[in-house]
C-alpha cells in the first residue's frame, strides 16, 4: 500500500488568483500514476462548500515514455460568499485490491475581487456629504389614499374569496408546466450530444443528474441522493430498474451502446408520466375543495 501511494502525485490549483462574486472559477486537478492504477475523479454532483459546481471537463489519459500516466480534469465553479478568500482541495480515489484510497492535493486559495471598497474602509462622513438632497414634495391627501387602498383590498379580497381555488390551481399548473418545459429543453439538448466519447459520456452523466433533480423538485422525494434500488422503490415503473442500470453501466463501466440511447429516451418518458400524474393530483385537489 505504501508503494502505491508514493507512486501517486496529485496536483490541484485554481487557474485564477482572484474572481468576482458569481464569476466562473476554474480548478485544475491532475494526477500522475502508473498505467495499472485506476483513478476516480469526484463528480460535479458532490458538495464543495461555498463553491457551486457548474461543469467538469475531463481529459483522456496520457502515458509518456517513462511509463507514467496522467489524468486531468478542469472543474468550473461559482461562489457567492463575501469572504476575502476561500480555499479548496479536491481529492481523488485510487482503486486498490480491497477498497479505494483517497489522495488529496495541497490546499489552494482564490481571493475575492471586490468592485466596491470593504465596508471598514468607507468614510461615512464623505459619503453622506456626496448624497444629493432632493427638495421636499407636498404629502398626498392621506384620507383619499387610505380610502383607495381599502377599496382595492376589498375588491381583491372578494375576487380571492370567489375564485381563490381556481387562481391557485392555475398558478400551480402554470409553474408545473413551465418547469417541465425548461427540463425537457435542457434534457433534449444533452440527449443530442450523447456519444461514446469523454465529452459525450459527460453529457450522459449530466442528463442523468438533471433527470434526478427534476423528479426531486416535481415530487418532493430526494431522488438526487437515492440509490438505484431506492429510486425503483419510490417510483413504480417497470422500466425504471433496467433503464437506470443501463445508464449506470455506460457512465461508470464504459459500456456504451445503442441501448444507452434508448435508456435515456425512456427516462424522458418516465419524467413526462410523473409530470402528468402531478397535474392530475392538482386538478383532483381542486375538485375535492
Amino acid at each position: 500500500m505504501m508503494r502505491q501511494e508514493q507512486e501517486i502525485r496529485v496536483f490541484g490549483r485554481f487557474l485564477e488568483d482572484s474572481a468576482k462574486i458569481g464569476q466562473d472559477i476554474h480548478y485544475v486537478l491532475r494526477v500522475s500514476h502508473t498505467p495499472q492504477q485506476e483513478i476516480f475523479f469526484p463528480s460535479i454532483n458532490q458538495a464543495y462548500g461555498v463553491f457551486k459546481p457548474i461543469k467538469k471537463d475531463y481529459f483522456p489519459t496520457k502515458t509518456d515514455g517513462n511509463n507514467v500516466s496522467i489524468d486531468s480534469a478542469v472543474y468550473t465553479f461559482r461562489q457567492f460568499s463575501i469572504q476575502d478568500f476561500q480555499t479548496l482541495r479536491i481529492p481523488v480515489a485510487i482503486q486498490t485490491e480491497l477498497d479505494c484510497t483517497v489522495v488529496s492535493p495541497t490546499q489552494d486559495t482564490v481571493y475575492l475581487k471586490r468592485l466596491m471598497p470593504h465596508a471598514k474602509d468607507v468614510k461615512i462622513d464623505s459619503l453622506i456629504q456626496s448624497i444629493p438632497v432632493s427638495p421636499l414634495k407636498p404629502k398626498p391627501d392621506l384620507r383619499n389614499l387610505t380610502l383607495g387602498a381599502v377599496s382595492v383590498l376589498i375588491v381583491l379580497g372578494l375576487v380571492y374569496w370567489l375564485l381563490g381555488n381556481r387562481i391557485r390551481q392555475g398558478l400551480r399548473l402554470y409553474l408545473l408546466w413551465r418547469k417541465n418545459l425548461e427540463f425537457k429543453r435542457a434534457y433534449q439538448r444533452l440527449m443530442r450530444n450523447i456519444s461514446n466519447s469523454p465529452k459525450g459520456l459527460q453529457n450522459l452523466e449530466n442528463a442523468a443528474a438533471l433527470w434526478k433533480n427534476y423528479l426531486e423538485r416535481l415530487t418532493n422525494i430526494p431522488f438526487a441522493t437515492f440509490t438505484t434500488t431506492e429510486m425503483v422503490d419510490n417510483l413504480p415503473d417497470k422500466r425504471l430498474e433496467k433503464t437506470l442500470q443501463e445508464v449506470d453501466s455506460a457512465i461508470y463501466g464504459g459500456n456504451f451502446s445503442t441501448r444507452t440511447l434508448e435508456a435515456i429516451k425512456v427516462l424522458l418518458e418516465i419524467a413526462e408520466t410523473v409530470y402528468l400524474q402531478e397535474r392530475a393530483k392538482i386538478n383532483q385537489e381542486v375538485k375535492r375543495s
